[in-house]
This record gives structure tokens, sequence and C-alpha cells, in this order.
């Protein structure tokens, strides 16, 4: 049975065009996104990411501080592509470790990030 689908919108959204089949991207337009800004990225890891992952590693805000300064220092050193999955993935990194290390041990108060120990919670 023929189908029209001349009046039929199609949206297709890739991170690279590269390995897509040349007769696919010849029948698309193609519109570019810039990725998130550094503030943007800020914003998301305080108000969605960083929560989540505090809730998800099983913590309150009682148990780790993270400063501002060394929140600036992961965006700006460790997510430099222009989405936020790596962020996410560091912000649950720091969490769990941090879970790990006060169920290990139980330290009187709470657990402050700083710029040196970040090589340890995700990384060089």
């Amino acid at each position: 049975m023929p189908i029209d689908l001349s009046k039929v919108l199609f949206l297709c959204t890739a991170n690279m065009l590269d390995t897509m089949h040349p007769a696919i991207l010849d029948r698309m337009e193609i519109i570019e996104v810039a990725g998130y800004t550094f503030n943007e990225k800020k914003h998301i890891l305080d108000k969605y990411l960083l929560p989540q992952a505090i809730i998800k590693a099983g913590l309150t805000n009682d148990f780790l501080s993270i400063p501002e300064e060394v929140r600036n220092f992961i965006i700006e050193n460790y997510c430099r592509e222009p989405g936020v999955r790596s962020l996410k993935k560091f912000a649950e990194k720091i969490c769990e470790k941090i879970a790990f290390k006060i169920a290990n041990e139980n330290p009187s108060g709470p657990l402050i990030v700083k710029p040196k120990d970040l090589e340890d919670y995700i990384g060089p």
C-alpha cells in the first residue's frame, strides 16, 4: 500500500556527521547546535546533576560539601565537551567515593572536596 510521507517531518540527532551515510545526509537539512556554555553547565550541575548524584549515592548535604571553586574547576578542566554527560558521570563518581569513604571512616563532620582531592575522586 503506498504511503505519502511528503508532509511528514522527521527529526534526527547525531553527535558526529562523519559516520552517517551520505545518502541520508543528502536528504537532510543539517542544523548544528552549539554546546552548553560554562554558565549553563554550572547551572545544570548545581540545580540538577549534583543533587541527583547526592541522592543516588545515599547522601545528604550534611555529609559533603563541594565548594564553588571545585565545581568550576571540574567544569573547566574535566568537562570540555559540549554536552554534560561527563559532568554527570564525574558528579556521580565523586558522590559514590565520598559515600564509600563515609561508610568506612565515619567522619565527624561533612567531607569538603578540595581541588587537590579531585585526582583521587575522578582521575588525572
